[in-house]
């Protein structure tokens, strides 16, 4: 298997990582990818959802062998179809180090009062802990910095003090406006909690996979219960001491990148340095528990959300390869991490195959493989965030048949992996055909609940609409106020 098991990391050089991910053979013949056929099929669209949305895949889920399985399938189609690698090492792997936290057993708070005396809170009992990012013990005795008032705020968060602020959500708001790093800054943030001490000593679930060094770590926080929340309130609390039992692993997610350079055109041979990323994602959400060999059902598939949407991006790459060379720059993200916060698309705009300024577009794929009868049946998509660019409108003009997000109450444009490119100022829409269907995220989203004749025939219209951006023949713009907020 590779690396991304829970609590291991594949050591060595670079190049060597590279060398085990080209060289490990399929683990069994479906491993396979068919013959690449330059025309969109609905066989071969078939064939990447049934083994992506496979049981044996257990749902996919970031950073798990399974989706590491899926990750190096889908190398070897894109190997296969003759795209060339844009991953790490000359590979079509981008690796997305990610971690996760395994308790052992419950946070205690040692807690040291004004005359001297100490108690040990413990989580559960006594005390609540949140944490929102890393892990951070204190190391030592915090004291703690009681704010009861505006006036009290000091001007820079020290992390050699537990913060209190004594005062509503509302206030504390008001008081924090404009200051910066209050969230981050400091060795720990306390709250008064209830009068009651708790059920009992608790263990925190071992949370999910997240990026490993994302950015500023917010504070952990404590809130405190019984007799230590009346002492806080009291300002009877000299200095607090969190301490954690529990191990950090380290876990290896993985992008698939290809690429096919663009050769400009005799007017605009520019063209080749402007990038177009078609994009879908490929991890799903696991599974309801352990598969105990019972008739039980516990593989969330993932078919629609979003084998359907890889395998489009597949069909798509194989024929532009095979047809006249592009006029701009192309970019095959099949990202990772979708579900848990669009961790892999976030991880490539951190560190793109090529600058972010020169990408024009990203037309992403997501839940294409069921038709929408409000979009006009099948053979149809609908582009989420149509209203906001002159993309949409440029492809009806062209007459193709794709409409407006028929249901923009469902926030579609900020769902998926889009919207990271989105706020980073590029124009960048969704294609899909979800029609509200029912098995969304449930166990019953199997491959053969897809209407994979719908599919081909979706794909050969958003295979036409792509090649106008391929083409330069349409460069897509922001219209007034569509564009979204920055970082």
């Amino acid at each position: 298997p590779l690396g991304g098991q829970f609590g291991m990391r594949l050591q060595g050089p670079p190049n060597e990582l590279a060398l085990l991910f080209v060289s490990v053979p399929p683990t069994a013949p479906q491993d396979l990818p068919p013959e690449a056929d330059p025309e969109i099929t609905a066989r071969e669209l078939a064939y990447h959802v049934e083994f992506l949305a496979s049981d044996e895949l257990l749902g996919r889920r970031a950073g798990s062998p399974e989706a590491n399985r899926a990750a190096r399938y889908l190398a070897d189609v894109l190997e296969e179809s003759g795209i060339a690698p844009a991953g790490d090492d000359g590979t079509y792997l981008q690796r997305v180090p990610m971690v996760q936290v395994e308790h052992h057993g419950p946070p205690t708070l040692v807690v040291t009062f004004a005359d001297g005396s100490t108690e040990t809170a413990v989580n559960g009992l006594g005390m609540t802990t949140s944490t929102r990012g890393e892990l951070t013990p204190t190391g030592r005795a915090l004291a703690v910095r009681y704010v009861r008032s505006a006036e009290e705020l000091p001007e820079e968060p020290d992390p050699s003090e537990a913060l209190f602020l004594d005062a509503s959500g509302r206030e504390k708001n008001q008081w924090l406006a404009g200051k910066r790093g209050y969230e981050t800054g400091w060795g720990l943030l306390l709250t008064k909690g209830p009068k009651s001490l708790g059920r009992g000593e608790s263990t925190p679930r071992s949370g999910r996979p997240r990026p490993a060094g994302d950015g500023d770590d917010p504070c952990d926080s404590v809130k405190l219960r019984g007799m230590f929340a009346e002492a806080l309130d009291e300002g009877q609390i000299a200095s607090v001491e969190l301490r954690y039992d529990a191990t950090v692993n380290e876990i290896d997610d993985y992008n698939v990148l290809g690429r096919i350079d663009g050769v400009g055109t005799e007017e605009e041979p520019g063209l080749k340095d402007e990038v177009i990323v078609f994009s879908a994602h490929y991890d799903h959400i696991g599974t309801a528990g352990d598969p105990d060999g019972s008739d039980k059902d516990v593989v969330f598939n993932g078919a629609d959300d979003d084998a359907s949407g890889v395998a489009s991006v597949l069909e798509i790459a194989q024929r532009l390869v095979q047809d006249e060379k592009p006029a701009r720059t192309l970019i095959f993200l099949l990202a990772g991490g979708e579900e848990m916060g669009l961790i892999g698309t976030n991880y490539y705009i951190a560190h793109p195959v090529e600058p972010l300024e020169r990408t024009v577009c990203n037309l992403n794929f997501e839940m294409v493989g069921r038709p929408d009868e409000v979009a006009g049946g099948p053979g149809k998509l609908w582009l989420s965030g149509f209203e906001r660019s002159t993309l949409g409108e440029r492809f009806q003009e062209a007459g193709l048949a794709v409409i407006p997000d028929p249901r923009p109450e469902q926030n579609f444009f900020m769902r998926s992996d889009n919207y990271a490119f989105a706020v980073e100022g590029i124009v960048a829409q969704t294609l899909s055909s979800y029609n509200m269907h029912t098995d969304y995220h449930q166990v019953t989203d199997e491959a053969h609940t897809l209407d994979y004749e719908h599919m081909e025939a979706a794909i050969r219209d958003a295979y036409a609409a792509a090649r106008f951006l391929v083409d330069g023949r349409l460069k897509p713009d922001w219209l007034p106020g569509g564009k979204p907020e920055p970082r």
